[in-house]
């Protein structure tokens, strides 16, 4: 079985890279198991170039020049978080070995602290390093002590526990002129650190805080890993790897292994494997001799890709961890009995619960004012309307009177007039009867009695008279 190990690439072209060692097809006249790299995934989330990756159990983390940070979740190979915590090229990226925070360093000047799992910052600190870039960064195996390097020089000893600086160090004393300082990482059991400068590599002691051994370089140093507590290798840029050990003298010289035509970029070591890749994008695994101090290739690949950044995820770990899928039982409920000719009850209504905004009521509140000035407008209008409607119907009412005060006037000048005809009609009856009455009745005035008035007689009206009255009617 090949070993389960996964490479992580970050590149220059803002590909992240996966490569998964698989045994490759033999032939049956040799029994030799050969082994060769499949890629297993790639991503383009950023925007920019990557330049850290840090890998610690399942997660992997990607910083870039695009001022983000991308979190993934090996174990459902999904994209988990991304962390806008900088304004500036995330530089270094370090998980805490007990996995309770990721350690993150940028041009910014910005050093910060994030809680895995909730990926919330815990801890923020803006001038670090006097507010210059922030560019390594080292967790100590207990986790309670870090140390970081930026590009003031200076070498900043962190007590994580308290979350402050326990103590600096000005690196431009104590080294020759032109240091650059890199290559910072602790030893497998914390008992020393490296630091590396043009063509030098120091390795430092935590008991005495001063440096134990300093070995003088080919070429530039450019990526450290630790064996164990005693055995360094380092990638240098010619392309070769220089392998240091503490047990040697000082006056032994390193052994120097070339790997690379090209320099190497970066170097990683994990369950017995040593995994380099160089500048042209060419990367090997290889396998290591702990006793004659040698490596041998067992896989291959070339990527069409300027390689950044490495890291190795142990692939046994998430396999172990992988949540389990609990089955779900799903009761059926019984059904209710339901007599024949019956009709089921319907399900009560449940509540439902609202959310309000403050965007929302304000929107609301100017929906209303302006509904009520609108009521408003047609209150108005409506107003006039019937103001209008009214003098309409007043006028049609006083003219209503007037026509009704015209005709009744009318009607007491036909009254009148028939009335006056009927006096005078009366008058000439009354007239005739009174020449009758005068010429059969004769009257006494010497005596000086009451005078009788003469009875009126009834008499049929004449066709002339009854002509004149129909007349008059008409009229």
């Amino acid at each position: 079985m090949p070993p389960e190990i996964e490479i992580i690439l970050g590149t220059y072209e803002e590909v992240l890279l996966g490569f998964k060692l698989i045994e490759s097809p033999t032939d049956d006249l040799t029994n030799s198991v050969k082994f060769q790299l499949k890629q297993t995934f790639a991503d383009n989330s950023h925007a920019g170039s990557i330049s850290s990756v840090a890998v610690q159990w399942p997660w992997v983390a990607t910083g870039g020049s695009d001022d983000r940070i991308f979190v993934y979740d090996m174990r459902t190979r999904k994209q988990s978080q991304i962390i806008l915590s900088h304004a500036g090229t995330v530089n270094t990226l370090e998980f805490s070995p007990d996995l309770s925070h990721l350690l993150s360093g940028s041009d910014d000047g910005h050093m910060v602290a994030t809680r895995v799992g909730s990926w919330t910052k815990e801890g923020v600190w803006k001038k670090a390093h006097a507010g210059r870039a922030v560019t390594h960064i080292s967790c100590h195996p207990s986790s309670k002590l870090a140390l970081s390097l930026g590009c003031d020089q200076v070498l900043n000893t962190w007590n994580l526990v308290k979350g402050r600086v326990a103590y600096k160090t000005n690196l431009r004393n104590k080294t020759p002129q032109g240091f650059h300082p890199g290559c910072l990482s602790w030893s497998k059991q914390g008992d020393h650190f490296t630091l590396s400068g043009p063509l030098t590599l120091e390795i430092w002691g935590i008991e005495g805080a001063n440096v134990i051994r300093r070995i003088d370089m080919p070429a530039k140093p450019i990526c450290v890993t630790w064996l164990d507590g005693n055995e360094c290798l380092t990638g240098l840029d010619n392309g070769s790897i220089i392998w240091i050990s503490l047990k040697d003298k000082d006056d032994t010289p390193p052994t120097l292994i070339p790997v690379h035509n090209e320099r190497v970029k970066a170097i990683a070591y994990l369950n017995e494997l040593l995994a380099t890749v160089s500048s042209a994008g060419e990367i090997k695994v290889w396998k290591i001799d702990m006793e004659a101090r040698k490596l041998e290739e067992i896989a291959s690949t070339i990527v069409d890709f300027r390689p950044t950044a490495m890291g190795l995820l142990d692939l046994c770990q998430i396999d172990n961890d992988q949540p389990v899928e609990q089955a779900i039982k799903v009761e059926k409920k019984p059904m209710a009995n339901v007599e024949t000719g019956q009709r089921a009850k319907p399900a009560t209504p449940r509540g439902f619960v609202t959310i309000e905004y403050e965007q929302d009521k304000e929107l609301d509140a100017e929906e209303k004012n302006g509904k009520e000035k609108n009521g408003k407008e047609k209150n108005g209008k409506e107003m006039n309307g019937k103001e209008k409607n009214g003098k309409d119907k007043n006028g049609n009412e006083k003219n209503g009177k007037e026509k009704k005060n015209k005709i009744q006037a009318k009607k007491a000048q036909q009254k009148a007039e028939e009335s006056s005809e009927e006096n005078i009609s009366s008058e000439d009856k009354e007239s005739d009867d009174f020449s009758d009455s005068d010429s059969d009745c004769d009257v006494s005035s010497d005596h000086g009695d009451w005078e009788r008035k003469p009875t009126k007689r009834k008499q049929q009206p004449t066709p002339a008279a009854k002509g004149k009255a129909k007349q008059q009617k008409k009229k």
